[in-house]
């Protein structure tokens, strides 16, 4: 990868001259070795969101005094193929973020009762974007491969430009091993493990399904027709953007932050919250059912909100407030109107007469 030495004075430049346009900071994001849970409001950096949890605590009191304990916790990023676009609503490539297993335990999570947080010493957001990601489980560091018509998956490598690549595979993972390959369109994948890649074991986002979490698998991939195996390790919470909205529903807190307020219609998911962090929302519905982990497969969250007619056209949007849900008879096919008729003949087997008038 081409490196490049900024000095501390052009990033602060940088980072003050995307204030003025209603935009979150997102140049100064978290390094490994900053902390990411707090006690203190005054602790909180300018341009991040953060959650509030504190059982059985008030935030009044945890804004005027710093806590006993950690209650502030930021959202954080991971790795994702969409710097510097973080609030474009259309990309070129699919939006992807992909956090390693010994990160992913610190996307914090917001239930009943918890607040979302946002910070900034100089301006108010005039929106904020959710910008909803799909939970695609563990897996390799690779994302959005695509079938072709056999069904064989392959991930676009070198199409236009020679980094291509770093829109489809986690730069920070042990799959950029994959970046020494030599320059060819598309590297196809077929097996991981004696797994074959195939629509059964292949995400909506293009992900490797079905692995076990930090194990690490032989994957067979292709150069033309030529096998290139590479060791690789099952170490990331992948997630693909699946849904947008938009809201300007926040309040001021009497402290150095707002509290952006959780639109009533959402559903359990991951939210990229004006594009400086991820958190995770609960439902009351799915509350009990929640393991509290950093995964939990038994929950949907993927439930889609936006609903779309066969043509691609939107059919119904929470967001929108001139939009109505359809029953399900509306979404549903009900088949061809008429009359049905359920009288069905059955042949009978005539039974022959003897001389003597009975049947045989």
């Amino acid at each position: 990868m081409r490196k490049r030495v900024v000095s501390l004075a052009l990033i602060t430049a940088m980072a003050f001259s995307l204030t003025g346009c209603g935009m979150f900071n997102t140049l100064l994001g978290l390094s490994n070795d900053k902390p990411t849970s707090f006690k203190d409001v005054n602790d909180l950096e300018s341009g991040n969101a953060y959650v509030w949890h504190h059982e059985g605590g008030k935030i009044e009191e945890d804004l005027k005094k710093a806590s006993d304990k950690n209650v502030f916790f930021t959202c954080i990023t991971g790795n994702y193929n969409f710097k510097k676009k973080e609030l474009e609503e259309v990309t070129e490539y699919p939006r992807s973020i992909w956090i390693d297993t010994s990160t992913d335990s610190k996307i914090p999570t917001v239930m009943a009762g918890d607040y979302l947080l946002y910070v900034h010493d100089e301006t108010v957001p005039e929106s904020i974007v959710f910008e909803r990601f799909a939970d695609y489980g563990y897996t390799i560091g690779i994302s959005n491969m695509q079938a072709d018509m056999g069904g064989h998956y392959y991930l676009m490598f070198a199409d236009v430009e020679d980094d291509d690549y770093k829109y489809f595979i986690d730069m920070e993972s042990d799959a950029s091993e994959l970046t020494k390959l030599g320059v060819i369109s598309k590297l196809y994948l077929d097996k991981v493990g004696n797994m074959r890649v195939d629509k059964d074991s292949v995400s909506d986002g293009g992900t490797v399904l079905n692995l076990k979490k930090d194990k690490t698998y032989t994957c067979e991939f292709y150069t033309g027709t030529y096998y290139q195996d590479f060791s690789l390790k099952a170490n990331i919470h992948s997630f693909g953007s699946f849904e947008r909205f938009v809201s300007y529903d926040y309040e001021f807190m009497h402290s150095n932050v707002i509290a952006i307020k959780i639109p009533d219609y959402f559903v359990s998911g991951y939210y990229f919250v004006n594009g400086v962090g991820l958190f995770r929302y609960v439902s009351d519905t799915d509350a009990k059912a929640y393991n509290g982990e950093a995964y939990d497969p038994n929950i949907n969250w993927n439930e889609p909100m936006i609903l779309y007619n066969e043509d691609g056209t939107v059919l119904y949007d929470p967001s929108d407030p001139d939009s109505n849900k359809p029953n399900i008879d509306d979404i549903s096919d009900p088949g061809d109107y008429g009359d049905v008729d359920i009288n069905v003949p059955i042949e009978v087997e005539e039974k022959e007469e003897d001389a003597s008038g009975g049947s045989s």
